[in-house]
């Protein structure tokens, strides 16, 4: 029989910043290779030994399993009706995402992607990526979020592009 491998990661607290910093790194080599002064086989063998965390007056140091499985938003397939809804990469599509839950979801759902991506992340993308929002859309943004229409790309680009007069 053979052992799935589980994946972990070295979570590292930091104490003299009253315990509220944490570094994350891929292996307990690389953290030692970062930091010399602690040691990679005393480590590895105190971590595998007693399953329990490295602890001194600097850090706390353990090994935790890595969460891979990301959670999606809690968003109605009609929204998405021109794509495969099970196959949505959540993260990666996600200007996509808050432009179609801007222009077509309800406050319910624009609720949803603050919560799932953060206001910082759709402030970000309505300043910076998102090329297109309907007229009605970017002032309904506008109220919602507090911003001027310069604040936001699409409306900058659309000022930019020049219509035809007739």
């Amino acid at each position: 029989m053979v052992k799935g491998v589980n994946k972990r990661v070295i979570v590292v607290q930091w104490k003299r910043f009253g315990g509220n910093e944490f570094d994350v790194f891929t292996s307990l080599k690389g953290f030692c290779e970062s930091f010399p002064s602690y040691n990679y086989n005393t480590l590895n063998n105190y971590l595998s030994k007693r399953k329990i965390p490295f602890e001194n007056d600097e850090v706390k140091i353990e090994r935790l399993p890595l969460i891979t499985k990301v959670k999606k938003p809690d968003l109605p397939k009609t929204l998405f009706w021109d794509f495969d809804f099970e196959k949505i990469d959540w993260r990666r599509s996600y200007k996509t995402v808050i432009e179609r839950v801007l222009d077509k979801g309800s406050l319910v759902e624009w609720g949803e992607i603050i919560r799932f991506y953060g206001i910082e992340n759709i402030l970000y993308s309505l300043k910076n990526e998102i090329n297109y929002l309907s007229d009605i859309t970017v002032d309904e943004v506008c109220k919602y979020f507090h911003l001027t229409e310069d604040e936001l790309k699409c409306y900058t680009r659309k000022q930019l592009k020049q219509e035809h007069w007739i």
